[in-house]
């Protein structure tokens, strides 16, 4: 499996939240951030305008267009600077019964927006998540980039619009689908990841992309520095500069926190002998490894794996 597919097969989504919505001009909506959920804009007709209270970055979404927020970032959307701004939470309880569209604004000019979030269900801090930005826009002629993406957003957006039967799992479907999209279209806009931080950039670069993978693919293995950096063909010193550089964290950091995450997938999968997931991550030591887990998590296995069975 690929790193990408790695990371991605990492995350669940715990809820989703969808919500066709007409406003006509003038109208301003002060959007709330929630951490751990990612909130997402699909323009459907017309345009608004977006701004950040923690940012001064202004962007103008037209038709076709889409935002995702990953990191759940609070946002001003309106279809002018100028227009007044109201509260989103004040104006609404919740979303509406499927099928039925929000209508808001002064009855002016009409836009028309799919907005939605959804919660990430992540024990432990993901790589892919930490690394993309605060804000993904992408223009219409960047949708192309990635197949069947427009498709996507045409069928959730029908979904969404219907109450029919098998709804809500086809739109649980079609958000994983949708947030996985937007992340490859990201990583077309920006091949080189230049502009990214941390594990999209470490991806991208072709000796810590290829370390990478080589812990991704054999995270039990007795990997040192030297060995990665041997690899991959570097001298020991100048890989270890360069992973830290790249990805912001050291090369042994890096395998202890991926080690984690494969066992918390085991743990996941109902594996239920803290020894057995020690030895499955590369540990000979019992002892060993529920220290390193819960430095990384911030409990012990047993605890936490008791919990999770829980569905705590």
């Amino acid at each position: 499996m690929d790193c990408l597919s790695d990371a991605l097969n990492r995350i669940r989504f715990k809820s989703y939240i969808h919500c066709n919505s007409e406003f006509t001009a003038p109208w301003g909506l002060k959007m709330p951030g929630f951490q751990g959920h990612a909130a997402f804009l699909v323009m459907m007709r017309g345009g608004c305008v977006v701004s950040f209270d923690d940012s001064e970055d202004v962007y103008s979404l037209a038709a076709g267009e889409v935002m995702l927020l990953p990191r759940g970032s609070g946002c001003i959307i309106r279809d002018n600077p100028s227009s007044t701004v109201a509260n989103f939470e004040e104006l609404k309880t919740g979303p509406p019964p499927r099928g039925e569209i929000w209508h808001y604004g002064g009855g002016g000019a009409l836009t028309s927006i799919l907005m939605g979030c959804f919660e990430f269900d992540i024990h432990l801090k993901n790589p892919l998540i930490e690394s993309l930005p605060g804000v993904i826009y992408l223009k219409a002629a960047q949708l192309h980039s990635e197949p069947w993406l427009e498709k996507t957003l045409q069928f959730l957006a029908s979904e969404t619009a219907n109450n029919r039967p098998g709804s809500d799992i086809l739109i649980g479907r079609l958000t994983d689908m949708f947030f996985i999209q937007i992340v490859r279209a990201f990583m077309m806009q920006h091949r080189d990841c230049a502009n990214s931080t941390g594990w999209l950039k470490g991806l991208g670069d072709p000796e810590i992309g290829a370390a990478l993978r080589l812990i991704h693919e054999r995270p039990s293995a007795p990997w040192t520095v030297a060995s990665l950096a041997k690899e991959v063909g570097m001298s020991r010193t100048t890989f270890a500069v360069k992973f830290a550089s790249l990805m912001q964290t050291t090369p042994m950091d890096y395998l202890t926190l991926w080690r984690m995450q494969e066992a918390v997938s085991l743990m996941e999968k109902g594996e239920d002998s803290v020894s057995a997931i020690a030895n499955a991550v590369g540990y000979s030591s019992e002892a060993a490894f529920a220290k390193a887990f819960k430095r990384e998590v911030g409990e012990a296995p047993g605890s936490f794996r008791r919990k999770l069975m829980a569905g705590v």
